[in-house]
């Protein structure tokens, strides 16, 4: 009976501890979703009962602000650049692992050395080149410095040392491209490894703030990040309001990682089949 005691108590201490950590994570969430229905005195005043203000502030948020417009403009950035990003980045690894040359590690140990520096001392030599391109105010100048990312290459680069290479030489043997084993041999075998990469792209562009606020001017133009934070500017803020737009904004990486949490994390173990 002791013995059981004195195992028990360190996994009720431990499951305290989860469960505390728990309440802590979701917590923003719930109130969250609870300021949907309040009225902006009773979200400042931190009330955590459900209101009736649901409707109404789903009235504000869709009559003042153009959400449709703001989402589909985010969706598609983030969209596009996952697209691409995956593309170009998968590639590089692939390349990087499978294929040697003299200054391969040496280059790769370069890119590697970049992750060092901060996104902010990189705006504005973008916005220079982005200016003298004549893409400003366009998502064009949001997609393109996204699409190349050391840590995807470093991260499918992991992932690809675990392929065999005795599969790409049999393919070679029956006469197979290199597009073709990549396409047709790889990719099928490494899909959780692709979907990771996507889920964190899509995610980072999702949430990019700073360099959408440097390069978009027009309305029209704006990302759902942007419109939040001038919501947040305005002489009178209509809480209720922005906790609408702040759950439309979550919902679809939500949705996302709630789909393919099974392939991000067989991913992130390096899973290949």
């Amino acid at each position: 009976m002791a013995a059981v005691v004195r195992m028990s108590v360190p996994r009720i201490f431990l499951w305290i501890l989860l469960v505390a950590g728990a309440v802590v994570c979701v917590f923003p969430f719930f109130w969250m979703l609870i300021g949907t229905t309040l009225n902006p005195n009773d979200v400042v005043r931190g009330l955590i009962i459900p209101g009736r203000e649901f409707v109404v502030n789903l009235q504000k948020a869709t009559k003042n602000y153009n959400v449709l417009l703001f989402l589909f403009n985010s969706t598609k950035i983030a969209v596009l650049t996952v697209i691409l990003g995956v593309t170009v980045n998968s590639f590089a690894a692939f390349g990087f692992e499978k294929y040697r040359s003299k200054g391969r590690e040496t280059i790769f140990a370069i890119l590697l050395a970049a992750l060092i520096f901060p996104q902010i001392a990189l705006v504005i030599p973008q916005f220079k080149l982005i200016s003298f391109l004549k893409l400003l105010n366009t998502h064009t100048a949001i997609i393109l410095p996204s699409v190349m990312s050391v840590f995807i290459i470093f991260f499918m680069r992991q992932n690809f040392r675990m392929f065999p290479n005795e599969i790409m030489e049999a393919a070679r043997v029956d006469g197979a491209s290199e597009t073709r084993i990549f396409l047709g041999i790889v990719f099928p075998s490494m899909k959780a490894s692709f979907a990771s990469a996507a889920i964190y792209v899509f995610i980072a562009q999702w949430n990019s703030y700073l360099w959408p606020l440097m390069i978009i001017l027009g309305e029209t133009q704006k990302t759902l990040p942007i419109e939040l934070s001038s919501m947040m500017r305005a002489y009178t803020i209509e809480y209720g309001a922005l906790m609408v737009l702040v759950s439309v904004s979550i919902l679809p990486i939500l949705v996302l990682f709630l789909a393919m949490q099974r392939q991000f994390v067989a991913g992130l173990l390096g899973s290949v089949k």
